[in-house]
């Protein structure tokens, strides 16, 4: 079982609040995995010493490299980089919150962002009691106290009212759900809890944050697995099941349900409130996995031209679906781009300033790959079938990230591979932003060549084992890790690593073509996705995933369609601006582009090291 450690945030105010996080994992991907801009432009990976943090604690000692950063003053004040401070023990940790983006417990997600109406009000207003003399039934005096808004109330709910509207009493102060359309769907005591769940629906995770929609915060954030992963590691494979078994869509939406219940289980349970007590889901995700959540059949994704049941906003009833909330909850759906752009790629792009007009990328590494690409007024969009290489699927020691898992893997002193491990234990594989820089390092030492082939060196870092099967790159020896076996790289890993960067890398290429740009055109280029946010930039642009641009000019934005779906749920105009940019973003079908297989066979390779050192401004 995974050890969770305690971190306690404390604000220049005074006032604090919890975190949890993985025994082992740096600071600054704790902090950054809960929504926090923690500081600097390097996305975490220890380039130019601006997260700085006083920390009370037991942590990592202060590197040589961290030196560099700090002042032997800052030092014995116990501040550290949370870039190169690991979490070993619960921790104290004082943090500006000027900068925070969204934390749990948080009054709003940007501080400097003004929401507006939220897509779900609540309303605070008193109904007259009885008059004996002159009786006005209970349904009447709550329409005569709203009158601006149309009462849609189950009989529960009116039951449950008239409890509280005891005779004698001179007024009663009463709390409303206000839904779109002016909608009142719940009426409860002042004190009642009222809470959402913003969803993002992975291939591979599913994100759920519970948000408090009386004080618009975040009470809660849980990170799960998609439990349909046994029926299928990508969305070819699951969409198979659904259309071939007899019961494959129904088990494929029960399956993702349970999941998703479990998650809201957990997440009122880390605040000690009911799941009765959530009135409303935003739902991201990308189109199939949306048709799943719906139960709807996603025939249409099987073969082209791709198009499924749906591709604006919706909203449904969250009990008829099977989920665990008020009976009054309603589900929001996110609306979809096109093909395999869904709603979780809108969310995203809700997550960036509006006032952005430099070009740039935004993408979105998972099983199944989502690249925007925006040039001054138009925006294009494609999805990349990458395979489940880069979450360690399909890998002969490849993992998720969990304890034992070997996050980060860097060239140390003399050329020796050094590695973190998430957790208090022995290592037992290799999560996806560790396969990344392994073979960022394993190019760099020539241990293997731009195509991939493992190259046998009479001295190197790592050692190489010949079997009949092929060679090995062996990375640890039995003695080494938790589970008494070597943690190895074979030539086909190399390979599923091509192939998944090769598939994202050539749908990059092909919207650049689309826009007719050139790289240097591009300014920015956002990594988005809870993976994306562990990639090592560096490490990205050297295995040729990313196209040659400044390292400073990529950055990590986390689950930025998290971010974007709790950004929908407290705000009604955000709701709005999702149907608009889903209509403005055009869609290229990659597949269909006379270039995109040759594009796809050229970039399997590697960049040479001649080549990549001469990417200007990388290094």
């Amino acid at each position: 079982m995974n050890e969770q450690v305690k971190i306690k945030l404390l604000k220049v105010d005074g006032s604090e609040h919890d975190l949890w996080t993985l025994a082992g994992k740096k600071l600054w991907d704790s902090l950054a995995d809960s929504g926090m801009d923690i500081g600097g432009s390097c996305g975490g990976n220890g380039l130019c010493g601006k997260c700085k943090l006083r920390v009370e604690g037991d942590t990592n000692p202060v590197s040589d490299k961290e030196r560099e950063y700090l002042l032997p003053e800052e030092i014995r004040k116990g501040f550290r980089l949370a870039c190169y401070c690991n979490v070993q023990a619960p921790l104290k940790v004082y943090f500006d919150y000027t900068r925070t983006e969204y934390a749990a417990g948080d009054t709003t997600l940007w501080q400097d962002w003004d929401p507006g109406p939220a897509l779900i009000e609540v309303k605070q207003f008193f109904i007259p009691g009885m008059d004996k003399e002159n009786p006005v039934s209970l349904h009447r005096r709550l329409k005569m106290s709203l009158p601006q808004y149309e009462l849609d109330l189950s009989m529960e709910n009116l039951a449950f009212l008239s409890r509280l509207d005891r005779s004698g009493r001179p007024s009663l102060e009463l709390r409303a759900l206000v839904y779109p359309g002016k909608r009142v769907r719940y009426i409860g005591p002042k004190s009642c809890q009222a809470y959402g769940i913003a969803l993002d629906i992975g291939t591979s995770t599913i994100y759920a944050a519970l948000l408090d929609l009386q004080k618009k915060q975040t009470s809660a954030v849980i990170s799960s697995s998609n439990l349909q992963k046994t029926y299928g590691a990508d969305i070819l494979a699951r969409l198979s099941y659904a259309l071939d078994k007899p019961e494959g869509m129904q088990t494929l939406q029960r399956v993702m349900i349970n999941s998703i219940n479990g998650c809201l289980e957990e997440l009122c349970l880390q605040v000690g409130t009911a799941v009765e007590d959530i009135y409303a889901f935003c739902v991201a995700g990308n189109p199939v996995m949306l048709h799943f959540f719906l139960g709807l059949n996603p025939a249409g994704f099987a073969a082209a031209p791709y198009v499924g049941l749906f591709n604006d906003q919706l909203q449904c009833s969250a009990r008829s679906l099977g989920l665990r909330a008020a009976q009054e909850a309603e589900c929001y759906i996110l609306p979809q781009i096109g093909g395999f752009v869904g709603a979780d790629t809108v969310a995203a792009l809700l997550s960036i300033p509006m006032d952005q007009n430099n070009t740039y990328l935004l993408v979105d590494v998972g099983t199944n790959s989502e690249i925007v690409l925006k040039h001054q007024e138009e925006m294009w969009a494609a999805s990349a079938a990458a395979g489940p290489a880069f979450e360690g699927g399909g890998i002969t020691c490849g993992m998720r990230a969990g304890e034992g898992a070997i996050d980060r893997i860097f060239l140390g002193p003399g050329g020796k591979m050094e590695y973190n491990v998430l957790g208090n234990d022995l290592p037992r594989g290799l999560c996806g932003s560790a396969i990344i820089d392994l073979l960022a390092c394993l190019l760099e030492n020539a241990m293997i060549d731009k195509h991939g082939i493992i190259r046998h060196q009479e001295s190197g870092p790592l050692s190489i084992d010949s079997t009949p099967h092929g060679d090995l790159i062996v990375l640890l020896e039995e003695n080494q890790t938790a589970h008494g076996l070597k943690i190895v790289v074979k030539q086909e890993d190399i390979r599923q690593v091509q192939l998944a960067k090769a598939a994202i890398r050539s749908a990059i290429d092909t919207l650049i073509s689309e826009a007719k740009i050139s790289y240097e055109d591009i300014d920015c280029i956002y990594l988005a996705g809870s993976f994306g946010n562990y990639i090592n930039p560096l490490s990205a642009l050297r295995i040729g995933l990313l196209p040659p641009v400044p390292v400073s000019a990529v950055n990590s934005i986390g689950n930025a369609a998290g971010l974007g779906v709790m950004q929908v749920l407290l705000s009604w105009s955000s709701w709005e601006r999702a149907g608009l940019v889903a209509q403005k973003v055009r869609h290229v079908e990659i597949a269909k582009k006379d270039e995109f297989q040759n594009l796809f066979l050229k970039q399997i390779d590697f960049p040479s090291k001649e080549e990549f050192s001469s990417f200007s401004g990388l290094l």
